[in-house]
Order: structure tokens, then C-alpha cells, then sequence
């Protein structure tokens, strides 16, 4: 991870007692294995987590779900969908037109996915909790070609800190990053284009209702939402953002996201699991880097 974040900044990461957002998203896969983790980056059971803390916020139903895609109905999926792996990101296979899909295609790139262990390289090891399984839900954002322009929202602390809205992935990808009251910022992460600037979601009030609600337990989340016919729609949860390895222009944007960011609040820290923990804990507190 070191080397990884080295080469990306130029510098080694301070991984004990960590000052940039950036890094801290590696302490979080060093120490904190919250076992919540793994119920939320589970795309399947973070969906039932969703219910049980915002009732009225939507997601995409599950049409089928099992440990074997050989056995996806095909046959009884008439209008679009995607074919997701519920432990990984980017485990998926778009069905625009179901009267065309490679069955044979579909079923080989979910099986070799069913038999992978997502962030085994970069050390997110919450992923290696989840028990995969092969699920289809319906395609959201027709209005959008099926692709919907993507909200994530990071929350620190159950507030939120900023969004990154995301479109034209069928086109050109443009990125946006906006504050809670939907003001653009003038902020680019790594070489990604900064440039979209779009109106006011018109359910943006109900999706930070939803998203503090979500986060109001956790130090961090990224949350991501879309909206479909002026409401809002639950995508994912996000543990470890671009697992750490962006830059942001200017780079004095990592060090207020941080400044959000209270590890003191994260379950290693809230509740010290060992002898080591509680020590380390207490040289963090004295060394002003968390408080009590």
C-alpha cells in the first residue's frame, strides 16, 4: 500500500498516525475490520440495511439471486438488467436488450467472478467476509439510456462533506464535486475530468436526509444514490473510496476532508479490542492526532 501510495503522490503515507483523508483510508484497512463493513460493501444484504434505517428510500429489486449463475432464468428476464457479484465493485454484466444477451458470456464472467476474492491486492479486507453470490436486478435511469448519472456522497460523522456527481459514462465520464447546499466546488480528483457542472438534483434535500441517517453511526462512508422520477435511489455503500489511491487538486482539499474525518469515532478506536488498541489509542489521544 506504501508503494502503491508512493508512486501516486511522492511521498510515503503516515499509516500510524495518519493527517489526509487519503491516508486514512489506509489506516481504515490496516485497523479498523468493523464487522458492519462487510454487511454494507454486501450488495445484497446492504440492502436490508437500507430498509431498516430509511423505509421510504428505494433501491433496485432483486429479481434473482443465487451461489450459481448457471442457473440465472433468462428466459424470465423481458426488460433490461444487470448481473452483479454481491462481494466485490465492478463485478457486473449489462443486459440492455435481453432478447440478445450471450447467456454462455454472461454465465462464464459471473462464474470467474463468484471464484475471486475482491481487494485482496490493495488490503480491503472486509470484502473477504462476504459469502458470494450471483444476483440480477432491473436497469434504473432509462430516461438516462440506462445510464443515470451516479451521486456519491461522501458522510463523516453522519454529515455530509461533499458530493461527486458522475455522468456520461455511455459518452465522455465528467465529474463535478458539489458541498451539502449543491455550490460547485473547484475541485478535481487525480486526472479524472472535472468539468460537469449540472443543475440541482431535484430530490437533493431527500438525499442528504438519507445518507446522514445511513452514515450516523460511522466515522466515514461514501454513499451512492441515483434518481429516478425525482426521487431518490440507493446504489452502494463505499468503504474504502478509490481504496485510497487518487490525488485531489488542490491537494489542501485532503486535508479538510481528514479534518472531518474523526478516527476517534471508528469501531477499533471506539472500542479498543485488545491491549495494543487501548495503548495505541492513548499515544494517538496525547499526541493530539484523536480525541477523547
Amino acid at each position: 500500500m506504501a508503494r502503491y501510495f508512493y508512486r501516486l503522490h511522492g511521498r510515503l503515507p503516515n499509516l500510524s498516525a495518519p493527517v489526509y483523508y487519503t491516508e486514512k483510508v489506509h489506516w481504515r484497512k490496516i485497523f479498523d475490520d468493523d464487522p458492519r463493513f462487510a454487511v454494507l460493501l454486501d450488495k445484497l444484504k446492504s440492502k436490508a440495511f437500507v430498509s431498516g434505517r430509511v423505509p421510504w428510500l428505494t433501491f433496485p429489486p432483486v429479481l434473482w439471486q443465487g451461489a450459481d449463475a448457471a442457473r440465472i432464468p433468462f428466459d424470465e428476464l423481458t426488460a433490461p438488467y444487470i448481473v452483479k457479484c454481491n462481494h466485490g465493485s465492478g463485478m457486473n454484466a449489462v443486459v440492455a436488450d435481453p432478447k440478445i444477451v450471450d447467456r454462455a458470456g454472461v454465465v462464464a464472467q459471473m462464474a470467474k467472478y463468484l471464484g475471486r476474492r475482491h481487494g485482496t491486492n490493495l488490503g480491503e479486507r472486509s470484502y473477504w467476509h462476504i459469502e458470494p453470490r450471483v444476483f440480477v436486478e432491473p436497469l434504473i435511469g432509462a430516461a438516462e439510456a440506462y445510464m443515470p448519472t451516479d451521486y456519491k456522497f461522501c458522510v463523516a460523522g453522519g454529515r455530509v462533506v461533499y458530493v461527486l456527481a458522475i455522468a456520461g459514462r455511455a459518452t465522455v465520464l465528467r465529474r463535478g464535486f458539489y458541498d451539502r447546499d449543491w455550490q460547485r466546488l473547484a475541485i478535481a480528483e487525480s486526472a479524472d475530468d472535472a468539468s460537469l457542472d449540472i443543475p440541482r438534483p431535484v430530490s437533493f434535500s431527500r438525499m442528504v436526509e438519507a445518507v446522514e441517517v445511513l452514515g450516523a453511526d460511522f466515522d466515514l462512508l461514501r454513499i451512492d444514490l441515483y434518481e429516478e422520477n425525482g426521487a431518490p435511489v440507493f446504489g452502494e455503500f463505499t468503504i474504502y473510496p478509490r481504496s485510497g489511491l487518487f490525488r485531489f487538486d488542490p491537494p489542501s482539499f485532503d486535508l479538510a476532508v481528514s479534518e472531518k474525518w474523526d478516527l476517534a469515532r471508528s469501531a477499533y478506536l471506539r472500542d479498543p479490542p485488545s491491549w495494543f488498541a487501548r495503548c495505541y489509542k492513548a499515544v494517538l489521544m496525547a499526541a493530539g492526532r484523536i480525541k477523547a
